[in-house]
């Protein structure tokens, strides 16, 4: 460090000192006001003759602080020198006192004096973690990682039981680029205490990027099995080791261990359904289902059985519908599976939602709406709480919007918000309830709760909104015909009652009928909509294209760029292109809703190509 940047340094700390005054209650005369003035316009001749006589008024630390610095600053070592010499000699306690004479010491040469008052220090030290703490975080504070290393490693030894300072340790070490002391402190800390096993988690994630540093990554892993081999009663590090696969997306490892433990600690599948969970949501279906059928094998008995079925079937139905393709026949086959399941458990309250999701099947996918009623109607009998009532009611508006019965669905739609108002739910509600004054032809009206709904709590639902009172906003005011915006809105209601070809019809005639309208964009949109809907991802993917690079400034450029980025990863396999539109989001949309799921599955796949 060169001396100006050491001054530098002690300049801020006295000028922090000067500005937090009052908080000592020091006392405030004119000599002290003089001194303050003085010393943080860096007139510090004139400050010292201030602080020295506030010094020896009050006798006070904070004034000698002050007065040994604006000595320092002056480089009036020999006076700075007696004068801290004569206050050690006083106060033999004070550590900053001690350290200041080291500074002494090195600016004037004496390098070996000053590390003799350090080592003196760390061997004096008094077996009282708060003592043993504050001399290691001056050491780190000043940059001195190896003597704060020292001192914590001799107060770990002098204090023999307790705490034995391991996250100070293992800062030190990541600081001193130590990365397998730095690990295995981190992982000493649960031979202290399991119960720290979320810190420890927390602290490791911050230093080890598990999709670019392979070294460190396989370093954590000998570290944690060789816990494991020389602890195996402690079941800590088999959890450590179920957290380590999750981290690195090795999902088969995650559930085999989570099996593990969970016979080991008999926690009758608790532990392995949250890691199906994380598979998941992860899109690792295979291994969810090997999760959720591990519960299930324990038996109707336990406490979680009912869960891990409805997660089994929910994770089977998304595993089909995330394929490149798939027939309403295997559709129909994985509706039969829900069906046996409701079988064997019986419609109740526990099986609530396995019927909810049999409903959305049978009247989104299979066009069976009667029997998605006939569900929806059952599981209302049940003895269900507020919020599954309110969600089983938007559930049978969504089937009465399918019929092409709107006004029904919103009715129930009202029914929702005024009980749910406050509540996100009551939102979600209140938004289907604009889209169907929307259908039918009421813009005024359901732009007036579209733009009520833009200050909702759910980003989704408040992002929803704003499109579409955009899209009404930019379209109507165009011109006075409501023409277009209405064969607009017809299509989409079609898209949501699955009648892709109508739908295509009435967007084709919007297009021909009005070339030169202000809606090129959200046509090209639906249309690339509809497509996905019918499994057209060559189609889908040439419209997104067009509104991504023709039209980018408008709202719809980074939904159109989402949408390609997933097209490309898990329906047409080619995630190298996927990147490219995760990247534009990044950096050409970086307002964008999507710009969190954007970055983490950018870094995912350049971390596969890598």
């Amino acid at each position: 460090m060169t001396n100006w940047t050491r001054y530098i340094r002690l300049f801020i700390f006295g000028l922090m000192l000067a500005l937090i005054q009052p908080a000592y209650g020091q006392p405030r005369d004119n000599d002290t006001k003089l001194a303050g003035h003085y010393f943080t316009k860096g007139q510090f001749e004139k400050a010292e003759i201030y602080y020295e006589k506030s010094f020896k008024k009050y006798d006070s630390q904070l004034y000698f602080d002050r007065y040994f610095l604006c000595l320092f600053y002056q480089e009036k070592f020999s006076e700075a020198e007696k004068l801290v010499l004569k206050r050690i000699k006083r106060d033999p306690y004070t550590i900053g006192n001690q350290f200041k004479l080291a500074d002494v010491y090195k600016e004037t040469d004496r390098e070996v004096e000053a590390d003799k008052i350090y080592e003196e220090l760390i061997q004096d030290v008094k077996p009282i973690q708060s003592r043993v703490d504050k001399l290691g975080e001056t050491f780190q504070n000043k940059g001195m990682y190896d003597y704060a290393l020292q001192t914590f490693l001799r107060g770990r030894k002098i204090m023999k039981k307790g705490y034995g300072f391991q996250l100070e340790l293992a800062s030190l070490y990541s600081l001193l680029n130590r990365p397998s002391d730095m690990i295995e402190e981190y992982l000493n800390l649960l031979d202290y205490s399991p119960v720290y096993v979320r810190t420890v988690q927390t602290y490791l994630s911050r230093v080890v990027d598990f999709e670019t540093d392979t070294e460190l990554v396989e370093m954590l892993r000998e570290e944690i099995l060789l816990k494991v081999q020389k602890n195996p009663d402690q079941e800590v590090y088999n959890e450590m080791f179920i957290w380590y696969y999750l981290q690195k997306k090795e999902f088969t490892g995650a559930v085999i261990q989570a099996k593990a433990l969970d016979k080991k600690k008999d926690e009758n599948g608790r532990r392995v359904l949250e890691i199906g969970h994380v598979c998941q949501a992860n899109g690792a279906y295979r291994q969810a289902m090997k999760a959720y059928q591990y519960v299930i094998d324990l038996g109707s008995k336990y406490p979680n059985y009912h869960i891990a079925v409805q997660s089994k079937l929910s994770a089977e139905f998304e595993e089909l519908t995330q394929r490149k393709s798939f027939t309403n026949e295997e559709i129909a086959e994985v509706a039969q599976d829900f069906e046996a399941a409701l079988v064997d458990m019986g419609k109740s309250p526990r099986s609530l939602g396995v019927m909810e999701q049999l409903a959305r099947i049978y009247a989104f996918h299979l066009n069976d709406t009667d029997k998605a009623m006939n569900l929806v109607n059952e599981s209302l009998e049940l003895p269900v709480n507020k919020s599954d009532v309110a969600r089983l009611k938007i559930i049978k508006g969504d089937i009465y919007v399918v019929s092409n019965d709107i006004w029904e669905a919103s009715l129930l739609y009202m029914q929702v918000e005024k009980a749910n108002s406050e509540d996100i739910i009551g939102h979600e509600a209140k938004f289907k309830n604009a889209k169907v004054f929307y259908y039918d032809g009421e813009f005024d009206y359901a732009k007036a709760q579209l733009d009520v709904l833009k200050a909702s709590t759910s980003k989704l639902i408040a992002n929803d909104a704003m499109q579409l009172s955009l899209l009404l906003q930019d379209n109507l005011s165009v011109d006075t015909a409501k023409a277009p915006v209405q064969l607009y809105a017809n299509a989409d209601l079609l898209l949501t009652q699955n009648k892709f070809d109508e739908a295509i019809a009435i967007l084709d005639s919007l297009e021909r009928g009005y070339p030169f309208h202000s809606m090129v964009d959200e046509v090209l949109f639906k249309k690339a909509e509809i497509y996905e809907g019918q499994q057209k991802w060559t189609q889908a993917v040439e419209l997104y294209v067009v509104v991504v690079e023709s039209y980018a400034h408008d709202i719809l450029g980074d939904d159109a760029a989402m949408r390609l980025a997933r097209i490309y990863e898990t329906r047409l396999d080619n995630r190298e292109k996927a990147a490219e539109y995760y990247k534009m989001i990044l950096f050409e949309f970086s307002g964008s809703l999507y710009t969190a799921e954007a970055r983490e599955k950018y870094r995912n796949i350049v971390a596969e190509f890598n």
